[in-house]
């Protein structure tokens, strides 16, 4: 049997995207947990605060001289669409079934290339467009209106996946001139003020019950970012991206064990259909790097 380190890029790539598929769905078992006895807003805001205070040894480290920006309205709104992702994406946790509410979440990256075209101005050919029908097709299957009750947590679920996108959209602004540790910072940190604002009118007493599930809840965060961000830093999202499947695996298995939940096969097909469009839109992103990277040596 080979080590870890002697596997390939992508290899290692695969196995670090299983993990992260593995955690975050552990994640929203936590947040379901913590659901029962605390307010989602309540677990958004500590949720932030612990990150905050993850992030200080990384601060320590780089000094505060990483912070200086001349970009600081745009991470004001980067973190706002966090903040707003993490409330709808905590909201749905705790009133939608796992399953159904990780299908609908699988939509933030067709919703980040749609905003892409029509905010940045990115080009979508032919086949792109036909993949993002396939993928909002495929969301319809899992939302269903018309056919099933389309309650707030389900539109919860639909505003996270759009906050997830409006906040990648920034974050691919800002990685033009701005360091990742920058971006992470202000990206956890300015939304704070605002999250203690909401959760003020939820607030309740810390016990120890509660102060444990939210450390776990911020122990697997930083984990499952950990682990996706080595994931697509050893290889293009296209190679990975269809190992993120394993998150409704996992979760499914967890909402059965757990919480008595059993998604139907609409739901199945529905999140098949959007995993597959956003990875042939990753897949064919990849290629057009690579073809835009050798164009200039082949012309020389």
């Amino acid at each position: 049997m080979p080590t870890f380190a002697r596997l390939s890029r992508t290899a290692q790539a695969v196995v670090f995207m299983i993990c992260a598929s593995a955690t975050i769905s552990l994640l929203w078992a936590a947040l379901r947990v913590g659901s029962e006895t605390m307010h989602p807003i309540y677990m958004v805001f500590w949720r932030s605060f612990l990150g905050a205070v993850v992030l200080l040894p990384l601060l320590m480290r780089t000094g505060i001289g990483s912070l200086r920006t001349r970009r600081l309205p745009l991470h004001t709104l980067r973190s706002l669409c966090s903040l707003t992702a993490m409330v709808g994406i905590f909201y749905s946790i705790a009133h939608v079934p796992l399953a159904q509410g990780m299908a609908i979440n699988y939509s933030a990256p067709l919703f980040a290339t749609l905003g892409a075209a029509l905010l940045l101005g990115e080009t979508l050919h032919q086949r792109r467009v036909v993949a993002l029908l396939i993928g909002f097709a495929g969301m319809l299957l899992v939302v269903r209106p018309g056919f099933q009750e389309v309650h707030l947590g389900i539109l919860a679920a639909l505003v996270g996946a759009l906050g997830m996108a409006s906040a990648l959209l920034c974050v691919k602004k800002l990685s033009a001139t701005e360091s990742t540790p920058t971006i992470i910072f202000y990206g956890n940190t300015l939304c704070l003020p605002i999250g203690l604002l909401l959760a003020l009118n939820h607030w309740q007493p810390m016990t120890w019950h509660n102060f444990g599930v939210l450390a776990v809840i911020g122990v697997l965060s930083t984990t499952a970012q950990t682990f996706l961000t080595r994931a697509l830093t050893l290889a293009d999202a296209g190679a990975v991206l269809p190992m993120d499947f394993l998150r409704l695996v996992f979760v499914t298995l967890l909402g059965v064990m757990l919480f008595d939940e059993t998604p139907d096969a609409l739901t199945w097909a529905g999140a098949g259909l959007i995993l597959a469009s956003t990875v042939y839109i990753a897949r064919r992103e990849a290629r057009q790097r690579k073809a835009a990277a050798t164009a200039p040596k082949a012309a020389e």
